[in-house]
Parts: structure tokens; C-alpha cells; sequence
């Protein structure tokens, strides 16, 4: 795709990854191409540098809340969840272009460097070529790569849309089922997130941004007011007392449109969040709300 296509003169682009690697040898996990192949990172970053103009998150919300003027075809990186990668792959492509970026870090597992519970299901389902699974919504049997790809995707579509469902444990069902050992956290570089010195180190960098993106990166939406004020508190507190952050940005997980409601703008707006982009695709016009911007999903 060229995603320089997206860029408009009157309209902001914010791009959202989630990390950047080099290759390797899976044949199943990273299918969606959450981490992109560095050489295709630094392309996309040039290829957009050379469209448009680079700006940071903070120009935007200048913008829309002071009417900051923005250039032509203004675009902002940002990146979601907290991987390691965004560090040691991405930051140096991203200096060498200077091109701004904002962190949207999920502090959780930057705290013990956890997998997310669809990372550790595309790591059992990595180590087993067929099988078939109990799942809450029915029995599924899956062979081969395409098989195993069809198989995660319904999982993703069935566990985001139910609330009903604990990810995590399903995660540990799953794992169990396949005979896999219980798996929370992993070095290998689809999963290795930030430690804190790391999250520190970005935060100090002039034209980058650090900012929350929960403490377990559940829904929001899906959570009850205790819970949801605990999972925002949270994040905010390791922060500002792990990496010196206090930042006015936050970023919701997931970020589609089911997962946030005014009730969860309501719940940042009380802790000091002044922009909180969602996950939902398109480029923000003049009237854009700072809580409601789209992102585009780079892959």
C-alpha cells in the first residue's frame, strides 16, 4: 500500500504500529504484521517524509485545542503495546529520518515483560502444525499454515467482541490444550517489551513522546467504573514513577469503536488526559474531536 496516498493538505494522518524486527523464521505468528520488517519500516518513514511533513502528537493537540496552524499533508508516527523493538529498531530509523514518534506504552507488560494474551496463543498455535481446540463458542480443528492463520483470526474477531470471555485465561486453556507449557512472558523479539531504564531513555529524547496505553491492556469499555478508574490510575502511576513520564497522552487498547465510550473519555478527561487517539481507520479534518482521531494501520 502507499500510505503516502493518505496524506491530505487540510487533514492530519496519524500512523499507528506496533513494532519493528528483523526477519524471522515464524511461519505463523506475526501474520498480521503487527511488527514490520525493518528495511519496509524505513521505507514507509521516507517515502511519507518525502509526501509530507512530519509533526508530533502534542503539535496536534496544540492544533486542534489552541488552532495551532499545521503544515500541508501534516502526519504523525505512533506506536501501541511497548515492545522492545520500538527502541532498538525503530528509534534509529527514526532519528536518522527525524521524524517525531509518540510511545503509547502498556505498562503492565512493560512491568514484567508479559505477553499479551493473543501473543501467547500464536505462540502455542506456532509450535503445533494441526490440532483442534474447546473453545468457548465451539470445537475448532485447524491444520497447516492457512488453517492455523484462519483459526487465530476467529479467535481475535470472538474474544474482542465478548467481554464475557477472560482473555488470559483462555490464553492459559489454550496453551494447556495444546500440550504447550504455561507461557507469560518470552525474549523472543515479537514479544520482548521495554524495561523501564528503556522507557526512560525514549521519554528523554526531545522528539519523542511517551504516554499510557493502560496497565493490562484490557478494554476499556468492557471493564466496571472501579476497575476501569484502577486500569488508568495504574498505568499513570508506574509512569511517572518507574520513567519520570507525566504526559497528557493516552491511547485506548484495542481502539475500535466498541471499545471506548464517553464514559472512558469521561473516566481520562478526570486524570488529566487531554488526547486519546482510537484505532479506527482515517485521517482527522478540522473539526476532529482530540478523543475520537483516527489512526491508519500501517502493515
Amino acid at each position: 500500500m502507499n500510505y503516502e496516498d493518505r496524506l491530505r493538505d487540510r487533514e492530519v494522518a496519524i500512523f499507528l504500529f506496533h513494532g519493528v524486527t528483523h526477519p524471522n523464521a515464524c511461519s505463523v505468528r506475526n501474520y498480521t504484521r503487527k511488527h514490520l520488517d525493518a528495511d519496509y519500516f524505513a521505507f514507509v518513514i521516507r517515502r511519507l517524509k518525502a509526501c509530507g511533513t512530519p509533526i508530533s502528537m502534542e503539535d496536534i493537540r496544540l492544533h486542534y485545542e489552541d488552532g495551532r496552524l499545521l503544515p500541508p499533508k501534516a502526519f504523525a508516527i505512533t506506536f501501541d503495546d511497548g515492545f522492545e523493538n520500538n527502541l532498538t529498531v525503530a528509534a534509529p530509523i527514526l532519528l536518522k529520518e527525524k521524524v517525531p514518534a509518540t510511545f503509547y506504552v502498556t505498562t503492565g507488560l512493560v512491568d514484567s515483560n508479559l505477553m499479551a494474551w493473543i501473543d501467547r496463543i500464536e505462540y502455542a498455535v506456532e509450535l503445533r502444525p494441526q490440532g483442534s481446540l474447546k473453545l468457548p463458542w465451539g470445537e475448532r480443528a485447524f491444520q497447516g499454515a492457512e488453517g492455523r492463520k484462519e483459526l487465530l483470526s476467529e479467535i481475535r474477531t470472538y474474544v474482542k467482541r465478548d467481554s464475557s470471555i477472560n482473555s488470559d485465561g483462555l490464553a492459559s486453556d489454550i496453551q494447556q490444550q495444546l500440550n504447550v507449557p504455561l507461557t507469560y512472558a518470552s525474549d523472543h523479539p515479537l514479544d520482548r517489551k521495554l524495561d523501564w531504564h528503556q522507557v526512560g531513555t525514549l521519554a528523554a529524547e526531545p522528539s519523542f513522546i511517551v504516554a499510557g496505553h493502560s496497565h493490562t491492556h484490557r478494554i476499556l469499555e468492557h471493564l466496571p467504573d472501579a476497575e476501569l478508574e484502577w486500569e488508568i490510575n495504574t498505568s499513570l502511576k508506574l509512569l511517572e514513577e518507574k520513567a519520570g513520564v507525566r504526559s497528557v497522552h493516552y491511547s485506548y487498547p484495542e481502539g475500535l469503536s466498541f471499545c471506548y465510550s464517553d464514559r472512558v473519555i469521561s473516566a481520562l478527561k478526570q486524570r488529566g488526559i487531554r488526547c486519546c487517539p482510537s484505532a479506527e481507520d482515517g485521517t482527522n479534518g478540522s473539526s476532529a474531536d482530540l478523543f475520537h482521531l483516527k489512526r491508519i494501520m500501517v502493515i
